[in-house]
């Protein structure tokens, strides 16, 4: 019988908690950010089908995952015309 060899998992999903303790810049700075990006993915196209708490849950875990920047929400308050938000520190 040969052995089965390991599958190489994806790395583990954290849970929001766990991303919100280990937010490098401090988990108060990231719910404005997450705030202001819940308005921008209202905007899209792919997420017209998102219920609000659906919305957020994603725009939290953008945040805490670095997908999310204050460079990226600068562009998109540009693009609709909106006063740039201001980093909190």
């Amino acid at each position: 019988m040969a052995k089965k060899e390991a599958v190489k998992d994806a790395a583990p999903v954290k849970t929001t908690e766990e991303m919100i303790l280990n937010f490098p810049r401090g988990k108060y700075s990231a719910i404005p950010m997450a705030a202001i990006w819940v308005k921008e993915l209202k905007k899209r196209e792919e997420c017209r089908h998102m219920t609000p708490a659906e919305l957020l849950d994603l725009a939290v875990r953008e945040v805490l995952g670095g997908k999310v920047d204050w460079k990226d929400l600068k562009k998109a308050a540009a693009a609709a015309g909106e006063e740039a938000p201001k980093k909190a520190e």
